[in-house]
């Protein structure tokens, strides 16, 4: 696209190409800078012998919702399909095996009740509560009137703890109830009540799987930014701002020699990265460093990548273990946790190019990257790190066959990752949701001490891909304005011309 204001994205992930495509629509020019070699972060795939396997985005809440409608106004509405998928928990400590309906968060709510008979008001106020958070979140219709998604509400201000602690409810439904924290990485003693919900009822509502996974976004981002003129440069950063007037960035000097004009800097990276580049002399520089610095990390994982082989004449449809050793969420949370662990195991079908049907199996296991140890140099080629990813491995497929007995003698290792794999996919920190989200936290969102930067922090209202669109469409509905927001939306949203 010619003419426009001159935008770089920083940051290929969800976030940056969803930005990226959402400020070309309106006009600007825009340039996406990627550090690594392939864009697309925690969404892409990687294949061993052939077979799939995704690095990050396993599933996602919101389809049936605002999902669909953000994939309706990016363009990508044809290429990112859901595909039926299941959710199950087994609470390791008592054995409790748990499978959620997949009629809705009414129904999931109502086989607890039925689940817990003793505690059955409790669990009914614990989600009319959800549900009203919910409905009080205005990004989560994109037609909503404008308000400050990030306003003042007094569920930001209790713990998810706190509000279990009121309702009185026994250890394993306050697991079943947090169950969610697994998937946003804070502990329940810290995690505002009104952010834990709004991912709890996003995924006990209408969880699902993607067709083709991450690769299935990234293949419509391509196509969207070509038809687009956006530009994409990998296998660079940003390593100054230059050109500083009235606090304002005009000019970026990259890692191969390059510098590329500016009029808009969007950073869609963790807040740490922001901080190493904002000029030490900028006005407000200092103090977002020192927030950025005080802000710990949430949870990584490690994962186990394998196949299942198939039984004959056996089902075994695409669905979600919840695996959690523990009624103590925050102490799987929370660095030291000892032994104790989260652990997702998703069952997925994949058809190869030669049409066989493959069952893919893959555990992540709450993991903090100080367990990894971390040697200088090459780190894979240490006989200390490899023995440690060996030993992760084999507790790992412990936890399998605890879940999954049937697969003993049929379960196939392709290959693992920790946390330390993950600091090149989402660096600097490898962590799975960005900074802990504590009560009254900085959320790192929005405007910047640089009058022409923004940050569009990941987990503003949700983590993951559902909540990393959602921070995307916020940041720019804010920056370009209600009455540009509303043509956007008359121009690509259906619901809105009809």
């Amino acid at each position: 696209m010619t003419g426009g204001a001159s935008t770089l994205v920083l940051g290929s992930g969800a976030g940056g190409l969803s930005l990226a495509l959402l400020l070309a629509e309106t006009g600007r020019r825009v340039t996406v800078i990627e550090c690594q070699d392939h864009p697309g972060g925690l969404l892409q795939r990687f294949y061993r012998h052939g077979i799939p396997f995704d690095t990050g985005f396993h599933f996602t809440g919101g389809f049936g919702g605002v999902l669909n409608q953000m994939l309706e106004v990016l363009g990508l509405s044809a290429a990112v399909r859901e595909t039926p998928f299941r959710s199950r928990l087994l609470l390791a400590e008592t054995g409790r095996r748990i499978a959620l309906p997949t009629g809705g968060i009414d129904a999931v709510g109502a086989a607890l009740e039925a689940e817990f008979p003793a505690e059955a008001d409790g669990i009914r106020r614990y989600f009319e509560r959800e549900k009203a958070i919910v409905q009080r979140t205005p990004m989560f219709d994109l037609r909503s009137a404008p308000s400050d998604p990030l306003a003042f509400d007094e569920n930001e201000f209790i713990t998810l703890d706190q509000w279990l602690d009121h309702l009185r409810l026994s250890p394993e439904v306050r697991t079943v109830l947090g169950s969610a924290a697994l998937c946003h990485g804070s502990a329940p003693c810290e995690v505002p009540l009104a952010f834990h919900s709004r991912v709890s009822h996003g995924l006990f509502d209408h969880l699902a799987r993607v067709e083709h996974g991450g690769d299935a976004f990234l293949e419509g981002f391509r196509e969207r930014a070509r038809e687009l003129g956006i530009e994409l440069r990998t296998g660079v950063r940003v390593t100054r701002l230059l050109e500083l007037r009235d606090r304002r960035c005009h000019r970026v000097l990259l890692s191969d020699g390059a510098e590329l004009p500016c009029d808009e800097l969007y950073f869609a990276v963790h807040p740490r990265a922001v901080a190493e580049l904002l000029p030490p002399e900028l006005p407000g520089a200092r103090r977002f460093r020192e927030q950025t610095a005080d802000r710990e990390e949430s949870c990584s994982f490690f994962s186990w990548f394998g196949v299942v082989e198939p039984r004959s004449g056996v089902e075994e449809p695409p669905e979600l273990t919840s695996y959690i050793s523990h009624c103590n969420l925050n102490r799987i949370l929370r660095p030291g946790a000892g032994g104790a662990t989260g652990i997702g195991m998703v069952r997925a079908e994949e058809q190869l190019p030669d049409g066989r049907r493959i069952h893919t199996l893959t555990a992540f296991a709450t993991a903090f990257a100080a367990e990894a140890i971390a040697p200088g140099g090459d780190y894979r080629r240490d006989p200390a790190y490899r023995a440690y990813k060996e030993r992760r491995c084999r507790e790992l497929e412990q936890r399998i066959l605890e879940a999954y007995p049937e697969y003993a003698g049929r379960l196939t290792r392709f290959d693992a990752a920790s946390p330390l794999t993950f600091r090149r996919y989402d660096p600097p920190s490898g962590c799975a949701y960005g900074p802990r989200r504590r009560v009254q936290a900085d959320r790192g969102f929005g405007r910047l001490p640089l009058r022409n930067g923004y940050l569009a922090g990941h987990g503003a209202l949700i983590p993951g891909v559902l909540g990393t669109l959602m921070s995307s469409f916020l940041l720019v509905r804010r920056i370009i304005g209600e009455p540009a927001w509303r043509q956007l939306l008359q121009r690509k949203l259906k619901e809105v011309r009809s």
